[in-house]
């Protein structure tokens, strides 16, 4: 399961989604995204294309995905230690999220 959290782990995920039929200047601008680290980017790549249904889901979970982890961090730096409930949410949330990739994965959506 990846931990989706971290923006490194979202990264490779996109990675795995690249799409076979890309023309030479797609693939280009894909693999300088990816390398970029740039997020907004890869969310607009595949906004821009027609996907099928498990890959717009898996595109969706990311996204999720990103949204959790950047609130954890900011309530991470403002909370006491002590565990919080919201936080406690966020973290369930981001291992079910996991669990539907690797799910996706074990079907033979992600490469």
């Amino acid at each position: 399961m990846p931990d989706l959290r971290y923006r490194t782990f979202r990264m490779k995920v996109y990675a795995r989604l690249y799409p076979p039929d890309l023309t030479p200047q797609e693939r280009e601008g894909f693999l300088t995204v990816l390398d970029r680290m740039d997020e907004d980017g890869m969310e607009g790549f595949f906004d821009e294309r027609p996907l099928e249904a498990q890959i717009k889901r898996v595109v969706q979970i990311l996204k999720e995905a990103r949204d959790l982890g950047d609130r954890i961090n900011v309530l991470d730096r403002t909370l006491p230690v002590l565990p919080h409930a919201e936080i406690t949410e966020y973290y369930t949330r981001l291992r079910a999220l996991g669990n539907e990739i690797g799910d996706l994965q074990a079907a033979g959506i992600l490469k």
